[in-house]
């Protein structure tokens, strides 16, 4: 077994880009081979993952798990994107095994296709409302409106919110979506005091719902399948499905419209309502919600591609240089009508593959539909090379700003 060769720099923060450059950290760690050792956020090494066969394996791997315990001590309070360990809160996030399959079928009856399905009216309600309203604004104002303010991150907010039977007033709107914006910030005083703000106002919004509501339903199964779960750790598990379910969407949401009203959904044989899935996976693809997996810890020291790993080695998957790697895909936008609907490993793979894909899929197409039905003359009031990704976000990837006439 070797070493695996070293990639220095920081390559987590995110630096002010164009949207149509590709980040060139991907580019680098891709090129110095499938497992790549680079600096940790909050100090020592960590191993990044590059190939996504390798990959694959790692997701699948139990020898890789997701309890920050195994965590160097070190990085607790210091590392922005780490949950406190399993046996402090349990959640889908840092559990592994058979208790991670018991709290995942707790979870599942709320993320079934049926369920889904049968809610799209509303979803598609809550976009044309918040579009409706932006497109009032901007006739009322003579200007553009700028749709990640007024758009992405309200909507899988409400959408989530909704499907929990937690309706939303806009101030606790607001108030949510600032907390879980701040949740993927550098600044390790940031997130934990984001973490705060939003179990604060999670915990007030459960508290005013009316019952019974399907969180209502998810707390009954909860407590009768995970032992000795406390309310703390019920009011962190609705907190996670919240966030998760708010700030992943809408990460991406803001790249996918700049796409649409830019002509994309209408070039490389993508037009029409058929091909509006397609479109959104290829989005995906280009701009993942996050840009690395959360964090795994290796059990055993162990290797992987010919590479000694130490116990306790943290190892990240990356999964914006796999899904733009040239070699697997040479031309975005123009796609091979066998691809699978979720995109290489965007909501991941393996036992903790993204409960809630299905939801942000329903979210976005929804979404796409009803801006090009509703709204055919929006327009981007920027060139589409113009639009920046956000500086300040370590955990997630979005748009500073998208300006559109409506």
């Amino acid at each position: 077994m070797s070493q695996a060769p070293y990639v220095a720099g920081d390559v987590f923060t995110v630096q002010a880009e164009r949207v149509t450059d590709r980040p060139g950290v991907h580019e680098r760690l891709r090129r110095a081979g499938p497992v790549v050792r680079v600096d940790a956020f909050a100090g020592g090494p960590a191993w990044v993952v590059t190939d996504d066969s390798l990959a694959r394996e790692v997701l699948a791997d139990p020898r890789f798990s997701k309890d920050p315990a195994l965590a160097p001590p070190h990085w607790h309070g210091r590392e922005p994107g780490l949950e406190p360990p399993a046996a402090q809160v349990r959640s889908l996030t840092t559990l592994d095994g058979p208790e991670h399959r018991r709290l995942r079928a707790v979870h599942a009856p709320l993320f079934t296709r049926a369920r889904q399905q049968a809610r799209r009216d509303r979803v598609a309600a809550v976009a044309r409302e918040l579009l409706t309203e932006a497109a009032r604004e901007c006739t009322g104002t003579g200007r553009p409106v700028d749709l990640v303010t007024r758009f992405t991150s309200a909507y899988p907010l409400i959408v989530v919110c909704d499907f929990l039977g937690l309706p939303l007033s806009p101030r606790r709107t607001g108030q949510i979506a600032d907390a879980a914006q701040a949740l993927t910030r550098a600044e390790p005083g940031a997130a934990e005091g984001g973490f705060a703000a939003l179990q604060e106002t999670v915990a007030a919004a459960f508290r005013d719902h009316e019952a019974p509501s399907p969180v209502d339903a998810f707390a009954e199964r909860a407590r009768a399948e995970m032992a000795g779960i406390s309310d703390e750790e019920l009011l962190y598990l609705i907190t996670g499905m919240i966030f998760a379910g708010q700030v992943t969407t809408e990460s991406f949401l803001g790249f996918l419209i700049a796409h649409q009203l830019a002509g994309h959904l209408d070039s490389g044989g993508l037009a029409g309502a058929p091909s509006v899935e397609a479109f959104v996976s290829e989005a995906l693809r280009l701009h993942p919600p996050a840009p690395f997996t959360l964090w795994r810890f290796t059990t055993v020291a162990a290797e992987l591609a010919g590479v000694a790993l130490p116990a306790g080695a943290p190892v990240l998957i990356d999964i914006e240089g796999t899904g733009t790697d040239p070699a697997r895909h040479p031309r975005p936008f123009e796609l091979d009508p066998g691809r699978p609907r979720v995109p290489d490993l965007t909501f991941g793979s393996g036992p903790h593959a993204c409960i809630g894909a299905q939801l942000a899929l329903l979210e976005a197409c929804v979404a796409v539909e009803v801006l090009r039905d509703d709204f055919p003359k929006a327009r981007l009031a920027v060139p589409f090379e113009e639009l920046r990704r956000d500086r300040a976000t370590s955990q997630a990837r979005r748009l500073e700003s998208l300006p559109v006439w409506l």
